[in-house]
């Protein structure tokens, strides 16, 4: 078999390529098992089912059987023939009227159905008989342009079905009452109908185009206004970023600034303080060691003593720590919570000294009795980190802050 021929046989009559997968019909035709699932799965066909090539009908739908043997030569197929035809070149048609000395053929008649030499060929081109006859290439194998069904030449075209139909298929065939034209008007209109559709085609190709260019300027456009955006948001955080970091300096100076402040007025009074306390126990152990004395250099030394309990008083209201209430009537007292048992000690001992009848001459001393707690009317002053001014200034530049804000909302506004 020759493999043009042979190729035919292998063609599945759906997708018009070879056999994939092919399966046999209850007809015991077949077809490639994608081409009749995909056939039969139209959503038009409800109920029966028809056969693409013989028009059998089949209700329900039949089960499909695969066909080996047919598998078996297709795959023989495409890996034999190539090889076959590498090797031996395809052999010319030759004119059916040239026996004794065989020519090759220049024409093949397909009312006919023969194939003629340039010489055998004169009659078809000068007598009118032959007028309406079909000249074609010259070709072996007439099989594709015969009716399947009545083996004849195919010469009309049923609109209805799209398909080539011969003589009988007009009289006693299925296309009898359908609408047929020649091959050449369908040639015609098929033509009309391929260019229109191509111009349609082409005219969407322009069109895609056009989208196509479109979508990648918009392409090129979204990257470059996506880089700007990030530009001026990547600045705008900075600058932010940057005065916030400024900002917290300035707060943290400020902060060590009022410490420090702080921290010096602390360590000043605690100075002042610790020095009036050594003074006051300087004080109370003079105090102590004047009690034991003789009445007259007691009398000539307590006077030294009293002055400088006054001026400490003096000191201690002006730092406003404590009040010290000292008796207006003669006498004296002393006011330091750290000397309370000293004032007593001393009350004591100069009492004891008036009861054993001292040689006090012309001087006479009434002395009070110890006095009562120094009065607590205002509790001391507390310390503290005075952080209106930071509060202030901080304030001031969370104001500021509202630029950036405006600035990165404009910035992701899309325009």
């Amino acid at each position: 078999m020759e493999t043009g021929v042979l190729a035919e046989e292998l063609t599945c009559s759906v997708c018009l390529g070879l056999f994939q997968d092919p399966v046999a019909l209850p007809c015991l035709h077949s077809f490639c098992a994608k081409c009749i699932n995909d056939a039969w799965d139209h959503p038009e066909i409800q109920g029966e089912v028809r056969c693409p090539q013989c028009r059998q009908t089949f209700s329900p739908r039949p089960s499909l059987v695969k066909n080996h043997t047919l598998q078996n030569i297709v795959e023989k197929y495409n890996t034999q023939p190539p090889v076959a035809a590498a090797s031996a070149p395809t052999a010319p048609v030759m004119c059916e009227y040239c026996i004794d000395k065989p020519t090759p053929a220049v024409k093949t008649c397909l009312k006919c159905e023969t194939s003629f030499c340039s010489l055998h060929l004169q009659p078809h081109l000068t007598k009118q008989i032959y007028k309406e006859h079909c000249l074609i290439e010259p070709t072996a194998d007439l099989t594709r342009r015969q009716c399947p069904s009545h083996r004849k030449a195919l010469e009309f075209y049923c609109e209805r079905e799209e398909v080539c139909v011969c003589v009988s298929c007009t009289i006693v065939g299925d296309h009898r009452s359908h609408s047929l034209i020649s091959l050449e008007q369908a040639k015609d209109k098929l033509k009309e109908k391929l260019k229109n559709n191509v111009e349609n085609i082409q005219t969407i190709q322009k069109e895609w185009s056009c989208e196509q260019e479109d979508l990648q300027q918009s392409e090129i456009e979204i990257k470059r206004h996506s880089k700007e955006m990030k530009e001026k948001l990547s600045a705008a955080f900075s600058e932010w970023r940057k005065q916030l970091e400024d900002d917290e300096k300035l707060a943290l100076k400020m902060i060590d600034e009022e410490e420090n402040r702080v921290l010096s007025q602390i360590k000043s009074s605690s100075d002042s303080l610790l020095k009036k306390m050594e003074e006051i126990q300087i004080i109370d152990k003079e105090a102590q060691g004047q009690v034991q004395e003789d009445p007259l250099s007691f009398i000539q030394d307590v006077k030294q003593l009293l002055s400088r309990y006054s001026q400490l008083q003096l000191s201690q209201a002006t730092i406003n720590k404590q009040e010290i209430n000292a008796s207006t009537a003669p006498g004296f007292s002393f006011g330091s919570l750290q000397t309370k048992q000293s004032r007593h000690s001393l009350f004591h001992a100069l009492h004891q000294k008036g009861n054993a009848q001292m040689p006090f001459d012309n001087y006479c001393i009434v002395l009070s009795p110890p006095p009562m707690e120094p009065n607590r009317a205002t509790k001391p002053q507390r310390i503290i980190l005075n952080v209106s001014a930071i509060r202030t200034a901080m304030q001031n530049k969370f104001w500021e802050y509202q630029k950036y804000q405006s600035t990165i909302l404009q910035a992701l506004v899309c325009s």
